[in-house]
């Protein structure tokens, strides 16, 4: 779908997903073509927020005006972190 809609001439700003699409994989493609990406990470994604070792994103406090941390196997990203009116967070 990413190849096509570069065929296309579709030269986004954004890529917006849901965590569906979001492996490595993709990222990576989305990446290679030079495109910038927003989506959601599953909780259980690894990342290394100080330079001490990975750790599922779900248990790193990201202050509300987000974070950069180390994502596994791919770099360097910003995260934030969403509350919902009854508390889930995202």
């Amino acid at each position: 779908m990413l190849n096509r809609a570069e065929e296309r001439g579709f030269n986004p700003e954004f890529i917006l997903f849901d965590t569906w699409y979001s492996s490595i994989k993709n990222l990576k493609e989305i990446r290679k073509k030079g495109w910038c990406w927003l989506t959601r990470l599953k909780k259980n994604r690894l990342v290394n927020p100080d330079n001490t070792g990975n750790v599922a994103i779900e248990l790193v406090t990201i202050p509300p005006e987000g974070m950069t941390v180390h994502l596994k196997e791919y770099g360097f990203i910003k995260v934030f972190r969403l509350v919902s009116k009854d508390g889930d967070t995202q």
